[in-house]
């Protein structure tokens, strides 16, 4: 296994954590929820740039009787597939699947699948290219 891990990452124990072959976590990274239950699944030959952000949990809000501290949160699963390149400052979403060989644009918040070989960027993020 070849994984480069950039100063100041953050991803807690490290739990529910899986990293593929040839992929690196950038510098200042933060990878927030794997110890409540949440899941991250980073393909082989991910590069990522500083200061990504991915979140694997999200408060519940639906009751508006209760507030939102009280209601608990959910927990799901990110997967990022091979050889996807997301760029500095970048945050992913609980629940989102990027696809095989996509680029994710610095900047770009990630609220929805990825299709493969696409290129997405803004807020939300959005299809503004293909690669050929």
């Amino acid at each position: 296994m070849n994984i480069n891990v950039k100063r100041m990452a953050f991803f807690g124990s490290g739990k529910n954590l899986d990293i593929g072959n040839n992929s690196d976590i950038g510098l200042n990274a933060h990878i927030a929820g794997i110890d409540s239950g949440g899941e991250v699944t980073i393909g082989s030959n991910v590069l990522m740039g500083p200061d990504v952000t991915i979140l694997t949990t999200e408060h519940e809000f639906k009751h508006k009787n209760i507030p939102i501290v009280f209601q608990g949160i959910k927990a799901s699963r990110v997967v990022i597939e091979d050889d996807v390149w997301i760029g500095m400052q970048v945050i992913i979403l609980s629940g989102v699947k990027i696809g095989k060989g996509s680029v994710i644009g610095a900047g770009a918040v990630v609220t929805k699948d990825v299709m493969p070989y696409s290129i997405v960027g803004g807020v939300p993020a959005k299809i503004i290219g293909w690669r050929k």
